[in-house]
């Protein structure tokens, strides 16, 4: 014997699908499936069959109903009357639901998550629909139809993540989206969907997501993302490999501007050296908004503090500030600022645009060669500031 609740309610014997009455004996059948081997007492049924007005007759109506049901499974001792009620009896593996539960357990008793994939998805198999679809969702048939639905939701959840742990990021992505359709509110699902689009190459429609998903938040419960959501956002915002999988998305193929990202990096790494390191604050500018890095930003402004002394006190051999040999050392502190922010600038920009690839020997040698120079750049401007007497 078959029990389904995971769908349309059915019974099946032998293979052979059995029509169950419609009306109240279906409505009985399915409370007592709700409570596999367990007793519901007459009230308790005669509640949920005919709500706060029954009828005088409710009582027999009730054994009527039962007779029905014990006719339609062939066993008179499936649907047994104790001290405490009815209880329907449920042998091992007869209930979709408990089928479904058991193999649940066994994809998180498991550390493959191969094999984790494969139970999850028998789980899945099992449902044919909304749990009780075709019944009258009143208490308790209600509450254990939103208990399985969110179960089943939770391992949708797990078998797509199962999924993208072995890598199946494009196979996941249309699956995703039925489930988010159908799941709308689960931040997990949409966070799931990011992901897979951004691994596969997609940063801009897995970007459109995220703004999709804080709109339905907002409009629908009033709060924004979680803070799981947010920092994958601006992991996929940074070009970030994924932390929590341990894989490295690919990039998605972006038509640079004429003169290719990296030229326009060592442009910008040039200025300092050009101008002795005066240009070095607004090449640094440029690295702090393109990195999206706060320190760099103030790094910069520190270094813009600096030089501005120089604009407002003139160097001349009268200048007291100049005897106490305050201006000799803002000008070696302003240059070592600089100085630092060109070598940061230079690393970020051109010589570790991707600190996950290895660069070759002659990019490490430049890269040295590029730090060597600042500090003599340094040094030759702090000479011309303050030349010897």
């Amino acid at each position: 014997m078959e029990f389904r609740i995971l769908g349309p309610l059915g019974i099946a014997k032998n293979g052979i699908e059995l029509r169950v009455p419609a009306g109240k004996p279906r409505l009985l059948l399915a409370v007592l499936l709700c409570h596999p081997n367990e007793p519901v007492s007459t009230d308790r049924l005669v509640d949920v069959l005919w709500g706060e007005e029954p009828p005088k007759s409710a009582g027999d109506n009730l054994r009527v109903y039962v007779s029905q049901l014990r006719k339609l499974l062939g066993d008179a001792g499936r649907i047994v009357r104790g001290p405490h009620g009815y209880a329907l009896t449920i042998g091992p593996g007869e209930l979709d639901a408990g089928r479904f539960e058991e193999l649940l357990t066994a994809a998180r008793g498991c550390g493959d998550p191969v094999m984790a994939g494969v139970f999850l998805r028998q789980a899945l198999a099992l449902w044919r629909g909304r749990a009780l679809a075709d019944v009258e969702h009143v208490d308790p048939i209600a509450a254990t139809a939103l208990r399985l639905e969110e179960r089943r939701a939770a391992a949708a959840e797990d078998a797509v993540e199962a999924d993208l742990a072995l890598g199946r990021d494009a196979e996941a992505v249309a699956e995703l989206r039925g489930l988010v359709q159908e799941y709308p509110l689960r931040e997990r699902l949409r966070a799931q969907l990011m992901l897979a689009l951004y691994r596969s190459g997609r940063q801009v429609e897995a970007l459109a997501v995220y703004q999709e998903t804080r709109k339905v938040l907002v409009d629908e419960l009033g709060i924004e993302p979680g803070p799981a959501m947010r920092a994958l956002e601006m992991r996929i915002l940074n070009g970030d490999p994924d932390p929590d999988l341990g894989v490295t998305p690919p990039r998605p193929q972006v038509q640079a501007p004429e003169g290719g990202p990296v030229w326009g990096s060592w442009v910008w790494a040039a200025i300092p050296l050009l101008s002795c390191g005066y240009g070095t604050p607004w090449a640094f500018v440029y690295a702090a908004v393109t990195r999206r890095s706060l320190g760099l930003g103030l790094w910069a402004l520190a270094y813009l503090g600096l030089g501005a002394i120089f604009l407002v006190m003139p160097l001349t051999d009268d200048d007291g500030l100049n005897k106490l040999d305050i201006i000799p050392m803002l000008a070696l502190i302003s240059l070592w600022f600089g100085g630092t922010c060109h070598a940061v600038l230079v690393r970020e920009q051109v010589f570790a645009r991707d600190p996950a690839v290895e660069r070759p020997r002659w990019q490490k040698a430049a890269g040295g060669a590029a730090l060597a120079l600042v500090s003599l750049v340094a040094t030759a401007g702090y000479v011309w500031l303050e030349p010897p007497a």
